[in-house]
């Protein structure tokens, strides 16, 4: 057990911090977002001070600094196979060994900022280990008020039924809860930030107007970008009529392409070719502005398997299917093997690029197994024109690769609800709102919900979606 206690602050100490963080809240009070929540105050929302930490067992060193927990979420959840969310940048509260034990705990405290009911949830504690804690908060590091129970990545909090209306609250203590035995290198919640929303910035809604730029970033980025053009190429060769997990290939293939299409604004440029039979492609749905009047859900549905796969002649045959070579085009190819009718797809990718078509060919390898030849031509494929390659090997995974691999659509809603704007991930323009606080729904498999983003007069508001 270690106990570290922080209350024996000087107070001149304690005024240069809060000088320093006002001046530093001053300089970066643009609106941030984490894990999905933005923060209109920016990085002055999270906590600034650690009041206590009290570890309870069988914490390793290096996740018992907490002052790692201070400032916003810098943890590299992605980046460590097999840590089990444990995380230097973050800290572990212990598990106890028995109700006799010394209950874990951590108090941090808010200096330039506060923490008050608003609209919504109003605390988030940043977890990086999926593991439970409870949360209480203090107007005066006394007297505590217990809020409830919360876990992920952040977990959210709404202090509203727990307190009087107005009342402001500077100290967070996160105790652990007892649970089976945690032989984790970092036992019990381990964590990274706290942050709270804070009292609302004055904006002036309606008199000025900003610009809402949603942004995919990270593997969305470099995946599914923004075009101008999408085409679906699927191949409905004889193997797609096996099975994966007890579902026929086919079957999902089609069923994930119609839910992707489904959410696409209407009006999108997409389109849908077939790949089956050697020197035979048809162009199941030609690439026009999107009508949702269902007909394309029975030209998809219509689609059989049969024959082989030709790759290289299914490219040939894309010059033809787009209606110019201006704007950006992506091609979305989803296979199951190789070619197998003599062509050379690489090449035809190829060609596509020196005909002048500015494009970038994404392949999702759907169950392609240990079949390394195939994985390095469909890899290849996807090189020669700067596209990514994807595997997928049930229904889940392709609905996560296409995910990754299409623009998507999202909408912009208002305090109110009311929806006020539509466009795709990666658009060139982006729209022009009045001043206020919105809710942007982006619809990613699963769908990525960000709250409280904030417009402000004369300024552009990124909203990075991805990781």
């Amino acid at each position: 057990m270690k106990a570290r206690a922080y209350a024996g602050w000087a107070a001149g100490g304690l005024l240069l911090a809060v000088l320093v963080a006002a001046l530093a809240g001053a300089l970066s009070a643009q609106s941030v977002t984490y894990g999905g929540v933005s923060f209109p105050i920016g990085d002055r929302a999270f906590a600034d001070r650690v009041a206590e930490y009290v570890s309870a067992s069988c914490v390793r060193d290096a996740f018992d600094d907490p002052e790692e927990a201070l400032g916003p979420p810098d943890a590299k959840r992605d980046g460590c196979q097999g840590c089990g969310g444990c995380d230097a940048n973050a800290v572990s509260l212990g598990f106890r060994l028995s109700e006799l034990d010394t209950r874990g705990h951590l108090v941090l405290e808010f200096v330039d900022n506060v923490l008050l009911d608003g609209p919504g949830n109003d605390l988030f504690v940043y977890i990086t280990n999926d593991k439970p804690c409870r949360v209480e908060i203090s107007a005066d590091g006394s007297q505590y008020i217990s809020v409830g129970v919360t876990v992920g990545y952040p977990g959210a909090i709404d202090i509203g039924p727990f307190v009087t209306p107005g009342t402001e609250f500077r100290f967070v203590r996160l105790s652990d809860i007892p649970s089976d035995e945690d032989h984790s290198s970092c036992p019990g919640a381990s964590i990274d930030a706290v942050g709270a929303m804070g009292p609302e910035e004055t904006i002036a809604v309606g008199e000025a107007s900003g610009n809402l730029e949603v942004q995919p970033v990270g593997q969305l980025a470099l995946a599914g970008g923004g075009a101008d053009e999408l085409l679906i190429i699927l191949d409905h060769s004889s193997s797609m009529a096996e099975t994966v997990q007890g579902e026929v290939k086919i079957t999902i293939a089609k069923e994930v392409i119609l839910d992707l299409i489904n959410d696409f604004p209407a009006g999108s440029p997409v389109g849908l070719r077939g790949l089956a039979g050697c020197e035979s492609s048809d162009l199941i749905i030609p690439i026009q502005p999107l009508v949702k009047d269902g007909s394309y859900r029975a030209q998809v549905t219509a689609v059989t398997t049969y024959g082989a796969t030709p790759i290289a002649y299914t490219l040939e045959q894309v010059k033809g299917d787009f209606p110019s070579t201006t704007g950006t085009k992506l091609i979305l190819l989803i296979t199951d093997g190789m070619e197998t009718c003599d062509g050379d797809p690489v090449k035809a990718a190829e060609d596509l690029l020196a005909a002048g078509y500015d494009l970038r060919i994404n392949v999702v390898g759907f169950d392609i197994g240990q079949d390394s030849k195939a994985r390095d031509q469909l890899m290849q494929i996807a090189e020669a024109t700067g596209g990514v390659f994807l595997e997928a090997s049930s229904r889940e995974e392709l609905r996560r690769a296409l995910s990754l691999s299409a623009p998507f659509s999202y909408s912009v809603y208002d305090s109110s609800g009311a929806l006020v704007y539509s466009g795709r991930l990666g658009e060139a323009t982006s729209p022009q709102l009045p001043t206020g606080v919105y809710r942007v729904v982006v619809n990613t498999q699963p769908v990525t919900v960000v709250e409280n983003v904030v417009v402000l007069d004369g300024q552009t508001t990124i909203v990075p979606i991805g990781g």
